[in-house]
């Protein structure tokens, strides 16, 4: 071998890497570093390094020089992981379970009993997990965080060309990057790898790497919506539907789409034919939907087909086989046919098949939005020649293309190639109507039906949120009916759902809500984005730090069954109609939550109110002209309450929207009440 080096780069002179192909019948090996181009007969690997503040960008490219196959390539990165550090690695797909977790965490292997139903949500098939405490291992990207304000982040830039398995082991004190390439014969150039490692606060890194990703702008604001699945699940109705939109529109519910979910075809793959449910079909209830003023949306698994669909019965020879010539599993769902099918993606009679799938749904019925699941599985398996990252990468990339501009929600995918390609995506598992599924939970299968796990992943993938999609941290569920969530757990749901979503449902029947429970659902309009600043974890409760229209707001979560105690920053706080002071900890019950305003020390500044659940993120302007005080809230804005402002001690000829206030202290604070009709105005 010959190997050509430049000077010495200081800390990538530890980085080493590993490339296995197979020439002919024999098996080789090339090892290379960052430093300079590593050659042999067959093939020459040349990487390249260039400073991108925080960090750097590494690219390796391979060239062959005759007829070979690649099998394996890994990256070897020390990275210190001391005992008070956090690592997190993404998960597999959507609705792996994903979070961060401490050196003597484990993620625990797959009950064997289970793989036959279970493993082929997962990455069960990909990776050898050991179930070691402190080695972890997930995709895309990962970070080991060595302080609350600081982490080192590393991230792939090209899973088109290839899944990047990341794996962090906290007692070796590395992390090796493992690209999936085996099949890849690289005549051409092959990029092998395109990283990002960087070290800085939580927004600088990620900052960086979506700059580097290139991604193109979201073309929608975030939304609020409705969706049937999980009140009704398979059982929609035309009838359950109707009910519905009628119940949104009697109460002049500001909503951006209504959702129709699995449940109206004739079987999963069966997308061309609508069921018995609806005599009237689709097209009739996309108008219904846009009659009230709504984005109609629709549900599809487009990679996929049951074992009772007329697709799978009629056309077998779409679909990827084993080697042995069996169907290639993608699943296993009892509310269908038992186990469902891959589709072959390579085949140009499914991609015309497709095309006339969505052709129907977006010009003929005109559904606005659609809800594509168990996208996963048009990468189960690859052709030779081809990696699963290519093959998923290019599928996202076939449904954006005849999807168009209509929106897209994607769920059940693998998260890099849904990068840029999505308008929506779900970040993580079902929300179940119980806190936790203990028989799920005790076999470690990742992709389970659990709401502290949904939570969770809401809180962890953050960061993708308004820069690679919006994140979908599935719906909030408030009704009684049906659901086994107490008070506190739906309270806790519904506000770091809203925190931290982009796309924020529920499948209520708003017409059961108490009256309590309707003040509670109308309190989230006007719903906007938030920008998270920080999130700090005090055992199984954290402290959400974000901002929106220029307040900052704190979320404390508890996710945990015992009491918790969050400290706060020093300053004041408006919290549920009173100011708390911020040098006293906040006190969590289980599975309960609270949102916090921080006053911002003005003069004359608008402390909070209780018409909406991030206080005062209904008010539209605010402004004082000596001492007359004006404010109005945003059209939508829904429920009667009262302001709390905060004035100097200096006047009591207070007005408010030309009505007279009475000053009074609270928590060493002058203060104001003012109440709040349906839409405040100011008075000319």
């Amino acid at each position: 071998m010959v190997s050509t080096k430049r000077p010495g780069r200081g800390r990538m002179e530890n980085v080493r890497g590993k490339l296995t192909y197979r020439c002919g019948a024999v098996v080789k090996t090339l090892n290379f570093d960052l430093d300079g181009p590593a050659e042999n007969d067959d093939l020459v690997i040349a990487p390249a390094i260039s400073t991108t503040a925080p960090g750097e960008h590494w690219t390796i490219t391979v060239t062959s020089r005759t007829t070979v196959k690649l099998l394996t390539a890994e990256l070897r990165v020390p990275i210190a992981v001391p005992p008070s550090s956090r690592v997190f690695v993404n998960g597999y797909q959507t609705w792996t379970e994903s979070h961060e977790m401490g050196p003597r965490d484990r993620i625990p292997s797959l009950n064997r009993l289970a793989r036959s139903r279970c493993s082929m949500y997962g990455d069960y098939e990909y990776v050898t997990n050991p179930g070691f405490p402190g080695r972890f291992h997930g995709w895309t990207y990962g970070y080991v965080r060595t302080e609350p304000d600081l982490l080192t982040l590393f991230a792939s830039l090209a899973e088109h060309t290839g899944f990047t398995l990341i794996t962090v082991t906290a007692s070796a004190g590395r992390a090796i990057l493992q690209k999936e390439c085996g099949g890849v014969m690289p005549v051409e150039p092959y990029l092998l790898y395109d990283v990002y490692v960087g070290t800085g606060t939580d927004s600088e890194t990620f900052g960086r790497y979506f700059d580097l990703l290139g991604l193109r702008r979201l073309r929608t604001p975030p939304l609020t919506g409705w969706t049937s699945w999980y009140n009704y699940y398979t059982s929609i109705t035309q009838e359950i539907l109707r009910h519905n939109l009628d119940a949104l529109s009697e109460h002049e519910v500001p909503l951006d789409a209504f959702q129709i979910d699995d449940g109206w075809q004739h079987a999963v793959g069966d997308w061309l034919t609508t069921n018995a449910k609806f005599p009237d079909g689709m097209g009739a209830m996309a108008d219904a939907i846009h009659g009230r003023g709504y984005k109609a949306g629709l549900w599809l698994a487009p990679f996929i087909a049951e074992e009772a669909s007329d697709l799978l019965h009629d056309h077998r020879d779409w679909f990827l086989t084993e080697d042995d010539g069996h169907l290639v599993k993608a699943g296993y769902n009892l509310g269908w046919s038992g186990f469902f099918y891959s589709l072959d993606m390579a085949n140009p009679a499914v991609r015309t098949y497709l095309r006339d799938v969505f052709n129907l749904v977006l010009h003929t019925w005109h559904f606005d939005l659609v809800k594509l699941d168990f996208l996963y599985a048009a990468c189960r398996r690859a052709p030779d020649g081809k990696t699963r990252g290519q093959v998923m990468s290019e599928s996202m990339q076939f449904l954006r293309d005849i999807i168009g501009d209509n929106l897209i929600l994607g769920c059940g995918v693998p998260l890099g190639p849904a990068f840029g390609q999505v308008d929506f995506c779900r970040i993580g598992g079902d929300v179940a109507l119980k806190w936790e599924d203990r028989l799920l939970s005790t076999i470690h299968y990742r992709e389970r039906v659990s709401t502290v796990c949904a939570l969770r992943n809401t809180i962890s993938r953050r960061h993708l949120n308004g820069m690679a999609f919006w994140n979908d941290p599935d719906v909030f569920i408030l009704r009684d009916t049906g659901n086994s969530l107490t008070e506190a757990q739906r309270r806790t749901l519904f506000l770091v759902n809203q925190a931290m979503g982009g796309l924020v449902f529920t499948s209520d029947d708003i017409s059961s809500y108490t009256d309590q429970q309707l003040r509670q659902y109308l309190s989230q309009f006007p719903f906007s984005a938030k920008a998270v600043d920080e999130a700090r974890p005090f055992g199984e409760a954290w402290r959400l730090t974000l901002h929106a229209e220029n307040a900052t707001y704190i979320v404390a979560a508890n996710l945990g069954s015992r009491p918790a105690t969050i400290e706060l920053d020093p300053g004041v706080y408006y919290c549920n109609g009173h100011l708390v002071d911020g040098q006293e900890p906040l006190k969590l019950l289980p599975f309960d939550s609270t949102c916090l305003r921080k006053a911002n020390g003005d003069n004359v500044e608008l402390l909070g109110t209780t018409t909406h659940l991030f206080p005062g993120l209904d008010v539209a302007h605010f402004d004082c002209h000596e001492t007359s005080i004006t404010f109005k809230r945003f059209d939508t804005a829904q429920l009667e309450g009262e302001a709390l402002i905060g004035v100097p001690d200096a006047s009591d000829r207070w007005t408010v929207n030309g009505v007279a206030a009475t000053p009074e202290r609270q928590s060493g604070h002058t203060v104001l009440r003012a109440p709040i009709s349906r839409v405040a105005r100011p008075v000319d």
